[in-house]
């Protein structure tokens, strides 16, 4: 989630607007006099749970395989597949 920038006289009118957002959100507010950011209000520990609609920029940030190793990975797994006990096709276990 983004960090959002409010204005000092905002943030004191509506500081318990502010405070459920972090709560329940997990929304970070930088506190602004003038230009200046002089706070910031942000959760104490981590939101639980994970927002799916993040999980896209998430991969994104971590290691990325080049061609050959992502050949070399899809390899590996289609090895690792057909020897698996269960590889073989069963019968749908949701099927009347």
């Amino acid at each position: 989630m983004s960090t959002l920038a409010v204005s000092v006289t905002e943030f004191s009118r509506s500081l318990s607007d502010f405070l459920n957002h972090v709560q329940y959100r997990g929304q970070v507010f930088d506190i602004e006099r003038g230009k200046r950011v002089v706070a910031r209000l942000s959760p104490v520990s981590a939101v639980d749970g994970f927002p799916i609609e993040h999980l896209d920029a998430l991969l994104a940030k971590g290691p990325q395989l080049d061609a050959a190793d992502r050949k070399s990975m899809a390899k590996d797994l289609r090895a690792v597949r057909t020897r698996l006990p269960n590889s073989r096709k069963r019968a749908d276990p949701w099927a009347s």
